[in-house]
């Protein structure tokens, strides 16, 4: 398994770290750029197209597997290889609708989003489009199962989801290399519950999307030479949302754990948007227009650099995909703990966060 996963690492990062240079010179010649604004954070034009990079730093390792699976089974190639590689081809086979759903799906937002990019869309246009998409998901993939809840049911939540988790990411996206970043740290714990829990296909599903991740942020980490743009945002959140669908974490002994892993793992984006959309519903604005009320925002209001507040960032999203990937090694009381540990670090960055907002808007001190 340590082969299959370093080989799609590598593939990724490699097809990801190469194409955007390109991306960047195409992007300058045809003026596909993010300028300044008033609620901008950059001061210079930046080259949008970052997604595009990701998207094929993700897609052309899975959509080759799946092309290798067939050629493994119709003509016996790669039986060389070692067992592993080609003991799951019958699987592959067996969740490829499934997968071919999630794949265009993806392209789907990646077009929505560079349609944004270049001429800015209505949020309106944009969360139709999600949620015809996200309830093709629902009807022709596979969806979130709520035990004995229905049809119905179950497909309202997974559509949730995946609108949810997809502007999560979007929403994310407001600071050089978080959301970028952000992935691939909560992938990361994805992916080791996915092995703690003998799913191979998800596993081999999540590492393209970390090496793809990795390999953008050689250019995206602060200073950013390029911007992962709506696209990428839109399409990172789309695959994380779409995995975790597949994902088995039910336990016997603690069914907790079905609800408390993907909220665990995805806390970070989904405690930030959670508290901008309220922030921006308690002044009565927007709730999709842009702002300086994310809690990276807040943190630079209190001081830090944006290159430590996005460290940081990656630091509480490190904390909490642990805390999910320690629950399969406690007992129930001890997830509780761990649970409980979770709510109360969030409870003292909602504490944190109000002071940064609140200093951000207090008038400069007089000498």
């Amino acid at each position: 398994m340590l082969l299959l996963c370093t080989g799609l690492f590598a593939l990724s990062f490699l097809i990801t770290a190469d194409l955007v240079p390109w991306i960047i010179r195409l992007a300058r010649r045809t003026g596909f750029m993010d300028l300044p604004g008033p609620r901008k954070i950059h001061s210079e034009p930046m080259p949008y197209g970052g997604g595009l990079a990701v998207a094929a730093g993700v897609l052309v390792p899975v959509l080759g597997g799946v092309l290798g699976a067939w050629l493994h089974r119709e003509f016996g190639w790669f039986s060389s290889f070692p067992r592993l590689l080609t003991f799951h081809v019958p699987g592959v086979f067996l969740r490829l609708p499934t997968l071919l759903v999630y794949v265009l799906g993806s392209l789907v937002m990646l077009c929505l989003g560079l349609a944004d990019d270049r001429h800015r869309l209505s949020p309106a246009r944009k969360l139709l489009v999600q949620t015809i998409v996200a309830v093709g998901v629902a009807l022709g993939g596979e969806r979130l199962e709520l035990f004995d809840g229905g049809t119905v049911p179950s497909v309202v939540v997974t559509v949730l989801w995946i609108v949810g988790v997809t502007n999560a990411f979007n929403l994310l996206d407001h600071m050089d290399g978080l959301s970028g970043g952000v992935a691939a740290v909560a992938g990361a714990a994805f992916l080791i519950v996915a092995l703690q829990t003998g799913q191979i296909f998800i596993a081999a599903l999540i590492v393209p999307l970390l090496g793809a991740c990795a390999g953008f942020l050689v250019f995206n980490f602060p200073p950013a030479k390029i911007f992962l743009g709506d696209a990428g945002s839109l399409f990172i959140g789309f695959w994380l949302s779409c995995l975790t669908i597949s994902s088995t974490f039910y336990e016997e002994k603690y069914a907790l754990y079905t609800y408390a892993v993907p909220l665990a793992v995805l806390a970070v984006p989904l405690f930030d948007t959670g508290c901008v959309f309220l922030i921006r519903l308690r002044n009565r604005r927007p709730l999709f227009q842009g702002d300086t009320n994310h809690l990276a925002h807040r943190l630079v209001a209190l001081g830090m650099s944006r290159r430590g507040a996005v460290l940081a960032i990656y630091a509480l999203t490190l904390y909490a995909g642990l805390s999910a990937v320690l629950l399969y090694y406690v007992d129930p009381a001890g997830a509780w703990i761990v649970l409980s540990q979770l709510l109360l670090t969030f409870g003292i960055m909602t504490l944190i966060e109000a002071a940064g907002r609140r200093r951000a808007h207090e008038p400069p001190a007089s000498r």
